[in-house]
Order: C-alpha cells, then sequence, then structure tokens
C-alpha cells in the first residue's frame, strides 16, 4: 500500500475546485482513492522551507507502480495546465 500526501497552496479557488473536482476520475484506473482532505490551520514546524499550505489530502495506491502509472498517466497530464494556474504542489508517496 502507497500512501500520497498532497499539499496545496492555493492560488485560485475555482480554477482548484475544478481542477479538484476532476482528479478522482483518473484515480480509479489505478486503483487510486481520496482518502480525505483538509484545510491546514497551522504550521508548527517549517524546518524544510515548504512554507504554508492551503490544504492538505491524502491519497491512497495499491502500489508504488500504480501510483507511478497515475502520475504519468495522460489523464492526469491533461490536468497539468489547470493544476498550475490552480495553485502550488508538492506530492510525496509514502511507503506504508
Amino acid at each position: 500500500m502507497i500512501h500520497m500526501i498532497a499539499l496545496i497552496r492555493i492560488k485560485n479557488s475555482v480554477l482548484f475546485s475544478e481542477y479538484r473536482a476532476r482528479v478522482p476520475e483518473t484515480l480509479e484506473p489505478y486503483g487510486g482513492s481520496l482518502q480525505f482532505r483538509a484545510n491546514a490551520s497551522l504550521t508548527l514546524d517549517d524546518e524544510n522551507h515548504l512554507g504554508d499550505f492551503s490544504q492538505v489530502a491524502l491519497f491512497e495506491f495499491p502500489s508504488e507502480s500504480a501510483c507511478l502509472d497515475w502520475y504519468e498517466s495522460d489523464a492526469y497530464h491533461d490536468l497539468l495546465a489547470l493544476r498550475e494556474q490552480a495553485g502550488q504542489f508538492t506530492l510525496l508517496a509514502l511507503d506504508a
């Protein structure tokens, strides 16, 4: 099982809402799913200098290869221009 954490700094809330609505359909062919999302309320430490984030999301994939296949998929790449306008993202895959 692989978990992916998305640290998101929203730049445009309207475009982010559109992006967020379109991501789940790209996950399904790879067995991926959104586990939760939450608004970030407080940064306690930032020793890696990542800055404050607007939102955090947790995704789950059956394997590292499924996560990578999703990330490299045409369906997800079709959303990258929208993602760039909507916000700034840090995606971390974690072996659970």
